[in-house]
């Protein structure tokens, strides 16, 4: 926790008199909503927060936190808070969403609080396609800089890996333009090293020529679990890049907002996309997942990139969530009995999900890029969810948590990938989400362009 700053009246006023934007303090109207995230486990008390409406704003906030001593937090939508800003400057650039589709070239621009929902819908009037993930209410720009995984990430990688350019305001209220030939180590850095390097106020990336898809979901009773995840591993050796899939131990809550016919109900979900150029040719490759019992609901089809939301259909509104991410070598029997111990029919688990991502194609990146999904050993990843919305439920999140990561120790190389980390996590787990050579380099460049570490209100790489 940071030591607390009262800010000084005539510094607020000066400060509300060089933007456009708005500026909240802690007594003051609307500075609760500016400050909530959309986890509400990340609970954030800034000592002020900044809502820019423009570039000029943002470079007048970061300079008035250098003169008043203040690290700052950035956040958008507050999906992925790093770590909360707590006595910090938070800025709040959720007003900042114009898009710019360039169809010739298959581009996008964005700024710093746009939603994937709005580039999903101007992309695709265009029969164009985003690397967006699998909600379209999170921030694109946070997204990115964590890496970015969806569902067509095997066949085109990260959304990080398709970046070509952005501007960013840096930690000494300087604006700069970024991409692989000027100021080529702060666009390396931002393509998956967080917001470390500075606020980017703007970004660029390329898109797809995709319209539809063949995608969706299949949900078996929990009891066939492990049998499932047996057929999961085995059909998953040999799949074609087009196809990323996910397999998911549920538990859907009893909520009018979750589908009838999961509605309370402990479920197996296969999920995934098949991308290749006649979307009718998923569903053949789909089938052995879709036939395997009788299924509680199955939702694959062919659907335009509009409708992927619909693949894992993530909650909307705010809720308390606890999660955790690692990566898992492989689907030995050892590891699915593991699994099943800790996340199937018997185990007692409250978590609302544990998902395993399948990895590799084109999520192992470039040899000119930051290798987000570690060493290349993993061919799983791990994402587990738990909702916290009373705290003997989060006590019961926080024990089976204790539990699943004993359990799973053996079987994971303790990489993790950015996104899925959880809420304040330690130095070492930052740690764990690069390769040695990369954390080497993210620190050389944090020393040079932020020394003071103004920018720590994150998964943050120190200054050493």
């Amino acid at each position: 926790m940071e030591t607390a700053i009262q800010l000084n009246e005539n510094s607020i006023d000066a400060l509300r008199n060089r933007i456009e934007g708005q500026v909240f303090l802690p007594d003051e109207t609307y500075y609760h909503a500016y400050a909530k995230a959309w986890n509400l486990n990340a609970t954030q008390s800034p000592a002020a927060v900044v809502v820019p409406t423009s570039v000029a704003d943002v470079v007048a906030a970061v300079r008035f936190a250098n003169e008043q001593n203040l690290g700052i937090g950035v956040m958008a939508t507050g999906h992925g808070v790093g770590k909360p800003c707590n006595g910090g400057l938070l800025i709040n650039t959720s007003l900042m969403r114009n898009v710019e589709i360039d169809a010739s070239t298959q581009r996008a621009k964005v700024e710093a609080g746009t939603l994937w929902k709005d580039v999903i819908a101007a992309a695709c009037e265009y029969g164009l396609a985003s690397l967006a993930g699998s909600a379209p209410h999170v921030g694109v720009v946070g997204y990115t800089m964590g890496g970015g995984f969806g569902y067509l990430g095997r066949k085109y990688g990260l959304n990080a890996s398709s970046v070509t350019a952005a501007e960013i305001v840096t930690a000494d209220g300087s604006v700069v333009y970024a991409d692989e030939y000027k100021n080529a180590d702060v666009f390396w850095g931002i393509k998956g090293g967080g917001g470390n390097f500075g606020i980017v106020t703007s970004l660029e990336f390329r898109l797809y020529p995709i319209q539809s898809v063949y995608a969706g979901a299949v949900f078996y009773p929990m009891e066939h679990g492990r049998a499932l995840l047996d057929a999961f591993a085995e059909w998953t050796q040999a799949i074609p890049d087009e196809i990323t899939p996910a397999f998911a131990f549920m538990n859907v809550p009893d909520i009018p907002a979750a589908p009838p016919a999961l509605r309370g109900r402990s479920v197996i979900a296969v999920k995934g996309c098949y991308c290749g150029e006649k979307p009718e040719a998923g569903e053949q490759l789909f089938m052995p997942m879709r036939k395997l019992f009788t299924p509680v609901a199955d939702t694959f089809r062919i659907m335009p990139v509009a409708e992927m939301h619909t693949i894992s259909n993530d909650p909307v509104d705010p809720i308390p969530i606890v999660q955790y991410g690692t990566m898992i070598r492989d689907l030995s029997s050892q590891t699915m009995d593991a699994l099943v111990a800790v996340a199937g029919a018997d185990s007692l688990s409250p978590m609302l999900m544990v998902e395993l991502r399948k990895l590799g194609g084109a999520l192992n990146g470039h040899s000119n890029e930051m290798n987000l999904m570690g060493d290349g050993q993993a061919q799983f990843s791990l994402n587990a969810i738990g909702a916290t919305f009373t705290p003997v439920m989060a006590e019961k999140v926080a024990t089976h948590l204790r539990r699943l990561k004993n359990a799973i120790r053996p079987y994971a190389t303790d990489e993790v990938f950015s996104n899925f980390m959880e809420v304040d996590p330690s130095a070492e787990r930052v740690r764990n989400a690069y390769t040695t050579p990369d954390w080497q380099k993210l620190m050389a460049l944090k020393a040079k362009v932020d020394p003071t570490n103004l920018f720590r209100f994150n998964r943050n790489i120190p200054v050493l």
